[in-house]
């Protein structure tokens, strides 16, 4: 029974070491194609192709106006920083971003078209607009009785609450939650897209054999022992990496802690641990303290320092995914296990592109090669869980063969 419980234990090393150098380059190509930034474009595209069907017109470029607003909103000097696309955007501040495109002199550069299109939805008050001033002048009544000397303030107040909404900033606030919660989905499919495919071309290049894998595991004692030490540190690197992954949360450390000997610091700690604990997506972090710090005085402040904060732990995670591959690659090599075959049927696979084609021709190790493509493809998180529930299992089962004997 232990026996079987040391093969598998080992064979979840080797698929979670292999799962792990998958999600690193997984993470280097996601931060070297911008993939979050261009993610958002797509949202902002969406949300405004949801709320104005002019939208949806062609310019001449061939994109439409809802693509090319996306795209310069993104790229906008207020919410994104050296050249790349913004990762995330609070509703104030795209409301902000879009006056600023509609004004004489935008900081970036948008389409006549485009711009006119957008001014006209900005310029347009919702239905209702005038029922809502009366409304408001009957409250100004109201609270400046009950306020005696804040008349001025009261009346502002209200006269910015009320019949100043235009339609643009209206159907932003009806469907920015809704579009903004779905892009989080639309980044997850695109990522788990992005591992299959990493995963088949690692394993078809390399013509990993899941099953040859296996076979020498179950056969050697040594090996098996060698992998099954190596289950803690398989498990202590699993969580590096996906804490390179987390790098909304570990910039909110960092400025919760740059913050902490300062006038403000008391208020920067509240706000920050409004933010859920395990968020990990630098948008959704972005989101979520934009709305945390809504009462500071220094909120935009704040939100340029998380936003340099994390574009600073991607491109940290960059230089760490690196080292990792070469990490991960260097562990698995001092076992012993022939993950690359260097024969396949007797005959050499990589002397030629013939016989590495030839190879496939080997049934069963055709087989074992897509055995791999589908396990690695269940991801970095699936085989930690598994061998970490193994590694829990072990114990209870060596205590029940010893009470045996």
């Amino acid at each position: 029974m232990l026996q079987q419980i040391d093969t598998a234990i080992a064979f979840s090393v080797v698929m979670l070491m292999l799962s792990l150098i998958v999600t690193a380059v997984v993470q280097v190509i996601t931060a070297l194609a911008d993939l979050r930034g261009r993610n958002l474009a797509s949202g902002l595209e969406n949300l405004l192709r949801q709320i104005e069907p002019e939208f949806r017109e062609k310019l001449p470029d061939g994109s439409t106006i809802a693509q090319h607003i996306g795209e310069v909103v993104v790229k906008h000097p207020a919410i994104a920083h050296a050249g790349t696309r913004a990762k995330a955007v609070a509703k104030s501040e795209l409301i902000g971003v879009l006056r600023d495109l509609c004004s004489d002199n935008p900081a970036a550069n948008i389409d006549p078209d485009a711009k006119a299109k957008l001014k006209a939805l900005l310029d347009e008050r919702i239905p209702g607009a005038g029922q809502a001033v009366a409304a408001a002048q009957d409250i100004e009544k109201q609270l400046s009785n009950a306020l005696p000397g804040q008349a001025d303030k009261v009346k502002a107040a209200l006269q910015t609450a009320f019949g100043t909404v235009s339609k643009l900033e209206h159907e932003i606030g009806r469907w920015f939650d809704t579009i903004m919660d779905r892009l989080s989905d639309i980044f997850t499919r695109r990522t788990r897209v992005i591992t299959v495919v990493v995963s088949v071309l690692i394993v078809v290049t390399l013509q990993i054999d899941s099953g040859e894998i296996l076979r020498q595991i179950t056969t050697s004692p040594e090996l098996r022992a060698k992998l099954t030490a190596m289950s803690d540190s398989a498990l202590s690197q699993a969580d590096k990496t996906f804490d390179n992954s987390e790098r909304a949360s570990a910039a909110l450390a960092d400025i919760k802690k740059n913050h902490s000997d300062k006038p403000d610091g008391a208020q920067v700690a509240v706000a920050v641990d409004k933010v859920p604990a395990h968020v990990t997506r630098c948008m959704d972090g972005r989101n979520a303290l934009s709305e945390a710090a809504v009462k500071l005085a220094d909120k935009e402040e704040l939100l340029d320092e998380f936003d340099n904060a994390c574009q600073a732990k991607t491109r940290q995670a960059m230089g760490n995914s690196y080292d990792e591959i070469r990490g991960m690659h260097s562990d698995l090599e001092k076992t012993g296990l022939e993950i690359v075959p260097v024969k396949v049927g007797g005959k050499s696979v990589f002397d030629s592109r013939v016989d590495w084609v030839g190879a496939y021709g080997v049934r069963r190790h055709l087989a074992g090669v897509f055995a791999s493509i589908l396990l690695l493809s269940l991801g970095a998180p699936f085989w930690f869980n598994a061998l970490r529930q193994l590694s829990n299992l072990k114990p209870a089962i060596a205590g029940k063969v010893a009470e045996k004997k």
